[in-house]
This record gives structure tokens, sequence and C-alpha cells, in this order.
């Protein structure tokens, strides 16, 4: 096994076991906290990928997954709720 196969599986074994430690941690179903942390643990494991990857022509790729972070980001709580001092 080559250095490039050992380093992509394990950022995807730290990935994995990241996303299910959410899952795990997960008391209320698909909130917006909740859909926030596993979209950020998703995009931050498929760019370190996309990284190690060293693929020249990467930009439409990265450009997804910075409108899917910046859409992530961009939630807010909604309408009609107040938060508890």
């Amino acid at each position: 096994m080559d250095n490039f196969t050992l380093a992509i599986s394990g950022v995807l074994i730290v990935g994995l076991v990241t996303v299910i430690g959410v899952f795990k941690n997960m008391k209320e179903g698909f909130g917006p906290f909740n859909l926030k942390v596993l979209g950020i643990v998703l995009i931050a494991t498929f760019t370190t990928v996309l990284g190690l990857a060293d693929i020249s022509k990467m930009t439409a790729a990265t450009g997804i997954l910075g409108a899917i972070a910046g859409y992530l980001f961009g939630l807010s709580r909604p309408s009609g709720t107040s938060e508890k001092p």
C-alpha cells in the first residue's frame, strides 16, 4: 500500500468515526445545530481528501463544497424562537 492510499484511508476513517460520534450524540434528530455540525464534519473530510488528491483542476469541486459550507453557516434560527438568557 503506498503513502497516498494510506493517507486517504486515514482521513476517511477519521471522518467516519467523527460522523458516527456526531450521530451517537444527537438527541433531538436533525435540528439546525446538528445539521451544521454534521455538514461541517463532512465538508472538512471531503475537502481534506480533495487537498490530498492534488488534482490541478479541482475548482468546481471546491466551489461546490464552499457553497454548501456557506449555506450551512448561513442557517439561522427559525423565526419566532428566542434564546434563553
